[in-house]
């Protein structure tokens, strides 16, 4: 009961001061404007995390579970979020190219003025099951493969 107590008394105390325990993946810690570039974040969970103007280029999150996560203005250069979970993600602003897509569950993410150039993106089927040319995301700058 005592446990009980104290995980209260600490979730009060993190209410009223504002202060969190911070996530550390990989070396990285989860925060904005953090500075990760080649870190090693496969299988990650950022569901719904903000690092917004982090730096994780070159970084491996592959099969990343970070639905609802934004990296808005994040520099995501040659980001590997091949078979990555980010449906409703938050890319605007994001420098992406030469990011690998491939496989990534993509449904509602936000690609607002993010760079693309050079990005690779899943082909995708249709409702007959053919494969459908790659194509960038709606509202992105650039060209990706």
């Amino acid at each position: 009961m005592k446990r009980v107590h104290a995980i209260a008394a600490a979730a009060a105390l993190a209410l009223s001061t504002g202060t969190f325990a911070q996530t550390t993946i990989g070396g990285c810690t989860i925060a904005p404007k953090a500075s990760c570039a080649k870190a090693q974040m496969k299988r990650a969970s950022l569901a719904n995390m903000d690092l917004s103007g982090a730096d994780l280029s070159g970084a491996n999150l592959q099969e990343a579970k970070a639905s609802g996560a934004k990296f808005v203005g994040a520099n995501l250069q040659n980001t590997d979020f091949d078979t990555a979970d980010l449906r409703k993600a938050d890319f605007s602003n994001a420098n992406l190219r030469g990011a690998n897509l491939t496989g990534a569950e993509l449904a509602g993410a936000n690609w607002s003025g993010a760079d693309l150039t050079g990005a690779q993106f899943p082909a995708g089927k249709d409702n007959y099951g053919m494969p459908l040319a790659r194509r960038c995301a709606d509202g992105s700058t650039g060209a990706c493969k």
